[in-house]
């Protein structure tokens, strides 16, 4: 990079989910899910500035317990289920960049959902949007790439191909979101309040690094990739 880039890094954790009860502060393997994030964030050498927004108190002392900067409570009437990381997003930039007293190029929306994430995927995605002329970066898993079709439909109680034939070796390869990363020119974001554009930068990941915490069998398999990985327990910092 030849051109200094300001970027915001924000970690959504409510605390009201339901299908994984209060799944951002559940133990995964000696420490809280959400601390993995903090660590990936932490250990990022792009990011000017990070933060955990939470509506729930249990999460912000979790959140400071491994080091990471809580510096608001999110108001009450963005804590609920309706509610969209981009309204999440919006008050975090405009708390930090009345904090900070200078606006940001990009902002990094980090779920703590995804706890297998390396801190250079994170700052490939700064870099990759920096040097870009699209307005997003948005992380996915692939590519995948099948000799028969891959995706069904049922159709009055029939298996069909989704998307319909075409000749065998003909289909391109498809990619999947994996909700890692997101990462967005800044003004861009404050028009549109959208994380995805019509064309962005991809940053592939592998399927090791692309699992989202989303129900018990998906914390399951977190646990045990973050065993088989090797990945080290986020510790206290104080």
């Amino acid at each position: 990079m030849t051109t200094a880039v300001r970027a915001l890094g924000v970690i959504p954790a409510r605390g009201g989910s339901k299908r994984l009860p209060r799944k951002n502060i559940r133990d995964l393997n000696g420490a809280p899910l959400i601390a993995y994030t903090i660590a990936a964030a932490a250990g990022s050498s792009m990011l000017t500035d990070w933060l955990v927004s939470t509506d729930d108190d249990e999460i912000m002392a979790a959140a400071h317990r491994y080091g990471a900067p809580v510096p608001f409570k999110r108001p009450a009437a963005l804590g609920g289920d309706n509610v969209r990381n981009s309204d999440v997003m919006v008050h975090a930039i405009d708390f930090m960049e009345l904090k900070t007293g200078a606006p940001y190029d990009i902002v990094v929306l980090l779920q703590p959902t995804c706890p297998i994430r390396d801190p250079a995927h994170i700052d490939a995605a700064v870099n990759s949007l920096w040097a870009s002329d699209h307005p997003t970066v948005a992380s996915v898993k692939g590519p995948f790439k099948k000799r028969d079709p891959n995706l069904k439909r049922i159709h009055e109680g029939v298996l069909q191909d989704y998307c319909g034939q075409v000749q065998a070796g003909d289909w391109p390869a498809f990619y999947i979101y994996n909700a890692s990363i997101y990462a967005v020119r800044r003004d861009w974001f404050m028009r549109e309040r959208r994380f995805v554009s019509e064309r962005q930068v991809p940053l592939v990941m592998d399927e090791y690094h692309s699992i989202d915490v989303d129900n018990e069998v998906d914390f399951i398999i977190a646990e045990t990739l973050v065993r088989h990985l090797g990945i080290p327990t986020p510790k206290l910092k104080g």
